[in-house]
């Protein structure tokens, strides 16, 4: 009886990825591109250990967790939408009820809870660093297995390709310097200088150099892990020399210009606030445009950038309010300690 068990919780289970794996591993090896024919990430090339390869049918253990990869990834995809709704929900019942009276403090009421460091914001930076990390792995994973939306990235391209125009060329070149570290780095310093003048405190002040560094350096780190090659050099219209994926300049773009609307939001009212934040992604959105213009980049990668960045950026935020926190409870600390050092 046990066995009979085992066999069909086996059938029942691994059919499906099986059958999955046999769609992704397609008729034949020679019809994937050269940067796909390997088993791993990066991968070793045609000379490659034969037990590595691509197999077709799915013979090879990696196509069963491959399997399991795409389910894993959307099952979370339901449960961080869920987890989104529920919070939504419970902020807009908690500002209810503080309208009609005073409520008791509770747990929930402090994720909520707007003008604390670790309330409505706190929550917030966790649930974006979540969404943002599973965009991330789901581009990532489309663009290694050539599933989702990479196979969109010939289409995408061609499509941009044949709607070029003289003008817009030349302000795709222009425009796409905003993501660049020769003007992005500049900026930083003399936003982080202006910050520390404003509001005399060194950690807003240097979050958006942090934030520049950390999306160059993950972009260098999976570009060097996924080994993408560029787009055609026929479609380029403009000189690139490292891997594809994920767009540098698309990662650079929204962490800085994201993180330096985040810093001057503070104290602005709730209009100024909305414009900031509209203008940082509105910068980004451009500079992914004009990449994938310019024939720099896939689609896919573009939408990596982007994701790596919100993970960035969120990290950062999470940990600047934490920050804030210790430091509003730091006065409350050494008000105890003068007391116990007074009874002592």
């Amino acid at each position: 009886m046990t066995s009979l068990l085992a066999e069909l919780a086996s059938r029942h289970l691994y059919a499906p990825m099986r059958a999955g794996s046999e769609l992704l591993a397609g008729p034949a090896v020679t019809n994937r591109p050269g940067w796909l024919r390997r088993g791993t990430l990066r991968g070793a090339g045609e000379g490659s250990s034969p037990g590595m390869a691509w197999r077709a049918g799915g013979s090879y253990p990696w196509c069963t967790m491959t399997g399991l990869t795409e389910y894993i990834l959307d099952v979370s995809e339901a449960v961080l939408l869920a987890v989104w709704v529920a919070v939504l929900i419970m902020a807009v019942a908690l500002s209810q009820r503080r309208e009609r009276g005073p409520v008791r403090p509770g747990w929930l009421d402090a994720r909520c809870r707007t003008g604390a460091p670790t309330g409505l914001a706190l929550t917030a930076a966790v649930l974006t660093l979540a969404t943002s990390a599973w965009a991330l792995a789901s581009v990532t994973y489309s663009v290694v297995h050539r599933t989702g939306l990479a196979r969109d990235d010939l289409r995408v391209l061609a499509f941009v390709t044949g709607h070029r125009v003289p003008w817009l060329t030349s302000l795709a070149k222009v425009l796409t310097w905003l993501g660049s570290t020769l003007v992005l780095w500049p900026v930083a310093i003399v936003a982080g200088l202006g910050l520390w003048r404003w509001r005399r405190r060194w950690l807003p002040a240097v979050l958006p150099a942090l934030a520049l560094a950390g999306a160059w350096a993950g972009s260098l780190l999976i570009k060097g892990l996924v080994g993408r090659p560029r787009p055609p050099l026929a479609d380029r219209l403009t000189v690139v020399h490292s891997l594809s994926y994920p767009s540098e300049h698309a990662a650079q773009a929204l962490a800085t210009w994201g993180m330096l609307a985040l810093m001057l939001m503070a104290g602005r009212s709730a209009p100024a606030r909305v414009l900031l934040a509209a203008g940082a992604a509105l910068i980004a959105f451009v500079i992914g445009l004009t990449r994938l213009y310019l024939g720099a980049h896939w689609l896919t990668d573009v939408l990596g950038g982007w994701a790596l960045a919100g993970v960035w950026d969120c990290l950062l935020i999470i940990g600047y309010l934490l920050a804030q926190q210790m430091a509003a409870a730091s006065p409350g600390r050494q008000a105890r300690a003068a007391v116990y050092r007074k009874a002592a």
